[in-house]
């Protein structure tokens, strides 16, 4: 159950399952998902290990990942890229994303992971919204990694601003 605040920010989310590259406003996340694509090649999804970061180089400063554990499920945050740490305040790299100190944006992260999981393919998200007295408008693109090419047992996600800046 999503407290009040994180139900308004799921509320603002536009979410798009299985998307299209012409589908995502930003050329970051465009040329991001159409790599993920290419590598994943026939499988369902593509593993951490097919992934080059030199290949990925213009969105690496925007890209987290997020390790799936399961039994229990939880998450936890392997890689949090420059330009997010920056955003944030902080670089939560290595931290378990239930010990983040925001409640509600936690509590949202963790319901989309678990969303993710649940229904296991890419996810485009559009975000318009108030929190702490700021307007966010980003574009979020949430990919599956499976190292055996079908259980996720890891997230990519890459997230663009559309104030410009990263």
């Amino acid at each position: 159950m999503l407290s009040n605040a994180a139900q308004i920010l799921a509320e603002n989310s536009i979410l798009k399952w299985d998307p299209r590259p012409e589908d995502c406003r930003s050329p970051v996340i465009a040329d991001l998902y159409r790599y993920w694509q290419q590598r994943r090649g026939q499988r369902r999804f593509p593993a951490r290990a097919d992934l080059d970061p030199l290949a990925m180089k213009a969105a690496l400063g925007n890209i987290s990942l997020i390790e799936v554990q399961r039994a229990p499920l939880r998450f936890k945050l392997r890689l949090v890229g420059s330009y997010q740490a920056e955003r944030l305040g902080l670089d939560p790299t290595g931290t378990w994303l239930d010990e983040l100190p925001t409640p509600e944006y936690r509590q949202l992260l963790i319901r989309r992971l678990e969303e993710l999981v649940a229904r296991p393919m890419p996810l485009l998200v559009h975000n318009r919204q108030l929190m702490d007295d700021k307007w966010y408008d980003y574009e979020a693109l949430w990919l599956p990694l499976a190292a055996d090419g079908d259980t996720v047992d890891m997230v990519m996600a890459c997230q663009v601003f559309a104030d410009g800046a990263e």
